[in-house]
């Protein structure tokens, strides 16, 4: 057997492309299944978000609101740094 020599016929390779060019695009279908030849792309729906992703978004919000009115009642630009900074090294401790 020499080395060059591959075990497999090439329309092997044809299959796998065809293959892979068809899961990578889920959502069209193909011309033959519609029964015409217009192009149809389905789009997927978005999940609906449940309460706790709602009430995650909520809280993030009041926090931000909160960082934003603090922040805002610095009187100069080098008051607002430092404001800034304490925030930022403001890191709770660690439990371990």
């Amino acid at each position: 057997m020499r080395t060059t020599h591959t075990p497999l016929n090439v329309e092997v390779y044809r299959v796998f492309a065809l293959i892979a060019d068809g899961l990578s695009l889920p959502n069209r279908r193909s011309s033959a299944a519609q029964g015409n030849d217009r192009e149809v792309r389905t789009v997927p729906i978005a999940p609906s978000r449940g309460w706790l992703d709602r009430l995650g978004d909520w809280a993030w919000r009041q926090r931000q609101r909160d960082v934003e009115a603090y922040l805002a009642q610095s009187k100069d630009v080098y008051e607002l740094e430092a404001r800034i900074r304490a925030m930022e090294r403001d890191i709770p401790p660690r439990y371990y």
